[in-house]
């Protein structure tokens, strides 16, 4: 499981979002399996759009109840359940998906699919949207 929130450190074709793109590319091209997601989603509570860094680490490990306390909403909690069943079926088995998720495809450099945890509260899986610009984004300076 590889990914990045939306707007990680770099913005969306930056360095954090292309980082995750180039090793689910590099690790499905050695023949593994990868699943490659973005989050989109953020807490209700914090009545901005855009996924900061590691704002995803709440609901990945369903805490997000306790990060934002009496301020999260039910959306907030239904998409912490869900990224969290994922997290668990990965642990146990190697494979994210399970019965009542939708389907979270591996990762193809040539399909380009990834799962998004949108904005909107929901899992999404489909070609990256964002996949062209972050190929022709110049590379990080170190």
């Amino acid at each position: 499981m590889i990914g990045a929130t939306d707007n990680d450190i770099g913005g969306s074709t930056g360095y954090m979002v292309g980082g995750a793109r180039q090793l689910a590319g590099a690790i499905a091209a050695a023949g593994a399996a990868a699943y490659h997601y973005r989050f989109s989603y953020a807490a209700e509570s914090l009545g901005k759009p855009g996924a900061g860094h590691a704002t995803d680490i709440p609901f990945f490990f369903d805490t997000a109840a306790i990060k934002y306390g009496d301020a999260t909403t039910a959306r907030d909690r239904r998409m912490a359940r869900t990224i969290s069943r994922y997290v668990v079926n990965f642990a146990k088995t190697g494979d994210p998906n399970g019965a009542g998720l939708p389907r979270w495809p591996r990762y193809d450099r040539r399909a380009d699919e990834l799962l998004d945890f949108t904005a909107n509260g929901e899992a999404v899986a489909g070609k990256d949207p964002l996949g062209a610009a972050i190929d022709a984004a110049p590379a990080p300076t170190r």
